[in-house]
C-alpha cells in the first residue's frame, strides 16, 4: 500500500481498474480494513462490558469516537485505519531521528531523562498533561520535525541568505519552509 500508493496517484481515477497491480493494491485496502475492523470490534465489546458492569465509560480517541455517535460505524473504521496508517511512517520516523540526535548528545539526553523522570517517576506511563509538563521533550520533538519533516510536501530548503518572514529571522545556513 505505501508503494503502490504514490503510484496509483499519479494516474487518474477512470484508469485506476486498469493497471495491473489495481487488484493487489485494493486487496492490500481491504486487508488494513479488517485490521482496523478486528480493533474497533474489541474496543465495541470492552465498552458494552464497561456498561454491562456500571464502570464508567471514558478514554481514548476510539471510545470517544463510538459513544459520542458523531459519526456512522463506516466513518470510524475509515478514520481508525488512516490512523494505522499514519502512525506508521510518522511517529517511527520521528522517533528514530530523535533517539539518533539524542545518541549523539548524551548531555541532551541526561537532561530529558531528568525531566521525565521528574514528571514521571517509576512505572508511570505519561499522560497529556504530563506532557505539557515537559518543554525539552516538546522542544526536541518540533526540532527533529524541524529538520526531518514526516509529510513529503513539508519538505525543507537550506536558507543560503538570512530571510526575515512574519518578523522572524532565519539565519542562513538554517533549515526552513520551502514557500520562502
Amino acid at each position: 500500500m505505501f508503494r503502490l500508493s504514490p503510484i496509483v496517484i499519479l494516474f487518474p481515477k477512470s484508469l485506476w481498474p486498469y493497471m495491473p497491480f489495481w487488484k493487489h493494491f485494493v486487496a492490500v485496502w481491504d486487508h488494513l480494513f479488517k485490521v482496523a475492523d478486528e480493533l474497533v470490534q474489541k474496543k465495541m465489546t470492552e465498552i458494552q462490558e464497561m456498561v454491562k458492569h456500571g464502570q464508567p465509560v471514558e478514554g481514548e480517541y476510539l471510545t470517544h469516537l463510538l459513544i459520542s455517535e458523531q459519526m456512522s460505524f463506516t466513518e470510524v473504521l475509515g478514520s481508525i485505519t488512516e490512523l494505522l496508517l499514519a502512525g506508521v511512517d510518522t511517529t517511527s520516523n520521528t522517533i528514530s531521528w530523535a533517539l539518533y540526535h539524542l545518541a549523539r548528545e548524551p548531555e541532551i539526553q541526561q537532561k530529558l531523562y531528568e525531566e521525565v523522570i521528574s514528571v514521571c517517576p517509576g512505572e508511570k506511563v505519561p499522560c497529556s498533561e504530563d506532557i505539557t509538563r515537559m518543554p525539552l521533550l516538546k522542544a526536541i520533538i518540533r526540532e527533529t520535525l524541524r529538520l526531518y519533516p514526516v509529510v513529503p510536501g513539508n519538505a525543507r530548503v537550506v536558507a543560503e541568505r538570512e530571510i526575515v518572514v512574519g518578523g522572524h529571522l532565519f539565519p542562513k545556513n538554517v533549515l526552513a519552509c520551502c514557500c520562502l
